[in-house]
């Protein structure tokens, strides 16, 4: 069996297939010039519930994948209503510069297993932001992203980073809106205001 050049892991065909559809989703939104690149740890297990897999019933999304998607959306400034287009709002977020990419580009099994990827694919990840996706800005999304903070700053690109508190913006209540609002851990609006003033 082949190695998965986007998780290390021993791969049969559908694996490779599955990645190779998941990137080429991502190529169709993806700037010119990527002015904020919001970086998370890995995508969603289900096809469906990938960011860029837009659809017009977004109820074949889980309810977690719909806040994700709204909530880093809304990082670009871009208003949600409930009856969202996904695929416009995709071409608005491609349009102000934003673009949305995987350290790790397979699902994980668990944080055990995404933190023990990060560990392993963390000079891999730092040589595809700094010499292909080229961000202004990086914006680190998820506890597990947290594994490459200190990893920017000693390739020279710590003032490249938005940071919530020091980390990465997290949200621990990500799809149920009353937590959300009760905590204020939505992220969304957190990371278009820290960004202010920077585009």
């Amino acid at each position: 069996m082949p190695v998965c050049d986007g998780c290390g892991s021993r791969a049969d065909d559908a694996h490779i297939r599955s990645r190779a559809e998941r990137l080429e989703l991502g190529l169709r939104y993806r700037p010119t010039q990527i002015k904020v690149l919001v970086l998370d740890g890995c995508p969603p297990s289900r096809a469906e519930d990938g960011f860029y897999a837009a659809t017009r019933e977004r109820t074949v999304r889980s309810v977690p994948s719909r806040a994700y998607f709204d909530e880093i959306v809304k990082a670009a400034g871009i208003v949600v209503a409930p009856a969202v287009q996904e695929d416009s709002a995709l071409v608005e977020f491609r349009k102000k510069g934003f673009f949305l990419a995987h350290s790790v580009e397979c699902p994980c099994d668990g944080e055990g297993e995404l933190t023990a990827s990060m560990r392993r694919f963390a000079p891999t990840v730092m040589k595809r932001v700094q010499y292909t996706l080229q961000p202004s800005y990086i914006v680190p999304v998820g506890v597990a992203t947290g594994e490459l903070i200190r990893l920017f700053g000693m390739i020279g690109w710590g003032d490249r980073l938005v940071l919530d508190r020091g980390g990465p913006f997290v949200d621990p209540y990500l799809g149920d809106s009353r937590k959300q609002a009760t905590f204020n851990t939505a992220f969304g609006s957190r990371i278009a205001k820290a960004l202010e003033g920077l585009l």
